[in-house]
Order: C-alpha cells, then structure tokens, then sequence
C-alpha cells in the first residue's frame, strides 16, 4: 500500500495491482504462503491453529478492504478476497513461469470485470494452458475392484488425515487388505500419491452438481453443495504437496488450469443464457466456491448465512456483466 501510495488509483488500474500482490506473495514471502496454508489445513483439528487461521483470515480481509476502497471499488473486498484466497493458492504451484504469470494477469483482469460490470476480456494464455493440461491428463483408468478399495482408502486418508499419513501401510489397514496386495498394485509412494489424487479428483466431481434443481434457484443449489461438501483439505493437502515437490509436478497443469468444468453450467444457469460463459471465468466461479469451502468448512453456526450472502453479493456483480 505504501508502494501505490500517491497513485490515481482507479477501477482499471486495479487488475495489475491484484496480479502483483499474488505474485509476489506467492514468490517472494513464499515461506509465509506456506505457513498460512498449512495453518488452514490444520485448524478444523485444533482449536489453537483455528484461532490463527481466522487471524490470516481478518488480515486479508482488512487489506481487500482497504484495496478495493483505494481503487474505487468500494463493497467489493469478500469478492476479491474469496478470489485471492484460491489463487494465490494455485499460484504456488509452479507449472511453466512463462505461461504462468501472465495467465495470472488474464485472471485478475476477467476478476476486474466482474467488479467493474464490463465484458469478460480474452484469455488465450489460459486458453492455452488448458488445452496443455488436457493433452497431458491421462484417462482415469478402469480400475477392479481392489484398485478402486485403494484408490478410495488413499483419498480418505488425505481427506481426513492429510498427505504425511498416505503410507502402504495405512491403505492397506483403511481398504481392508493386506499390505503386499497394495504394494502390488500401486509399487511407488508417487503411485499411490496418483491414485489418491484419482480418487480426491472423483469425490469433487460429485460433490459439485453440473447443473442446478431448478426449485430453488442456483444460490441454494450452492449453498448446500458447500455445506454437503464438508472440507476441501485432501485437494488443500494435494497443492501444498505439488507445489513443495517437484516429482509431483505432473499435476501442476491440471490442478491450475483444468478447473471449472462441472461448476461452468451451474454458472451459466447463475447469469442466464444473455451471454455465455467462457472457460476463464468458469475458473474464477470455482476459485470463489473453493475458497468458500474452505473458509467456512469449520461449520460455524452463522455459516450457512454467511454463505447464502456472499453468494448473493456475487449473484448481483454477475447479473450486470453484460456479453462479450
């Protein structure tokens, strides 16, 4: 802030401020990214790490407030934050630097225009990514019967346990098997790590609905999506692990730039079909749903309002974007 201080600060400038500020969290205080992820992961266990999470929480929240109101965008900070919150997350995850930056930059101007109320701008640095990503995610195999136990059991226990617990050993007790019958199946600690990112990847495609009932409108078919789905700690587990680990780098495409698939229908269904949404901000939606996820996976009592009012917060920004 003290940088900027002095600056016309406006709407338009506010997209390059937003891409600096997670590249440069997620760069240059990189120990500190990590420690605020890894506070995150375990305070739905300890009531000591809750305590520090919402701390982490109430600093960003006053610095997006403040931001937004520097740059005249005042009552929109809980948008941008919820955004910050999953894509400075991402942006941990170092895929391609070249394609990853400005990628970034797309992200915080399709962000600007949902708080602006301005056409969606092109995309092609993320366009291109995904098509990487797609060219280089294998097809989810068929397992049999004992590979789906395993997959299934390996997910669970990063979901519940985190990745530190992910051993052949624990598989085999979880699944019910015999642990040279895991180690048959999956030989490698990076074969197990994949088949518990299968297995995690699975479990969120069904957590999340592909289109909404129709009965009670797309903000309740969120809200309930978002209180069913629990915790996001596995797929939480799964970033911090890719982006400390270079072997896990394989994932670094399709963790950052494959999101949105299932949520881009329930965001079209959000809009109305006026205009169409594209795959950018399809990736902005599910960035904001993931980070409602994990912010108000402890299950406090006032969650379920907090949830349906940000939601309508975004509902509203959204019904003014107009078409492209």
């Amino acid at each position: 802030m003290d940088q900027v201080a002095g600056l016309q600060a406006s709407p338009a400038a506010f997209a390059g401020f937003f891409a600096q500020v997670v590249d440069s969290w997620c760069e240059e205080a990189r120990e500190l990214a990590f420690a605020w992820r890894e506070c995150q992961l375990v305070a739905n266990q300890s009531a000591l790490f809750r305590q520090t999470a919402q701390k982490w929480e109430q600093l960003w929240e006053g610095f997006w407030t403040d931001a937004t109101e520097r740059f005249g965008l005042p009552a929109k900070g809980m948008v941008v934050q919820r955004v910050f919150d999953n894509e400075s997350f991402l942006h941990m995850i170092r895929w391609r630097r070249l394609i990853d930056r400005p990628a970034l930059e797309e992200t915080a101007r399709a962000l600007t225009a949902w708080l602006t109320a301005t056409a969606m701008p092109p995309a092609p640095w993320r366009e291109f990514a995904r098509e990487e990503a797609l060219a280089s995610m294998p097809v989810l195999p068929e397992r049999d019967e004992t590979a789906a136990r395993i997959v299934g059991a390996a997910a669970d226990i990063i979901d519940k346990e985190g990745l530190a617990r992910l051993t052949h050993r624990a598989v085999a007790e979880r699944a019910g098997l015999t642990l040279g019958t895991v180690s048959h199946k999956f030989r490698t600690k990076l074969a197990l790590y994949e088949g518990a990112f299968e297995g995690l990847y699975r479990i969120n495609v069904q957590r999340m609905p592909s289109r909404t009932s129709g009965d009670g409108g797309a903000a309740n078919d969120m809200v309930d999506m978002i209180r069913r789905g629990g915790t996001t700690r596995g797929t939480d587990e799964l970033f911090v692990a890719t982006a400390r680990d270079a072997a896990l780098s394989q994932f670094g495409a399709q963790l950052r730039y494959m999101r949105g698939r299932t949520s881009r229908g329930t965001l079209q269904d959000m809009v109305g079909h006026s205009r169409r949404v594209g795959i950018m901000e399809a990736a902005l939606f599910s960035s904001f749903l993931s980070s409602q996820l994990r912010v108000h996976s402890a299950g406090a009592a006032d969650s379920e309002q907090r949830i349906r009012t940000e939601l309508g917060v975004l509902e509203q920004l959204l019904q003014s974007v107009p078409a492209a």
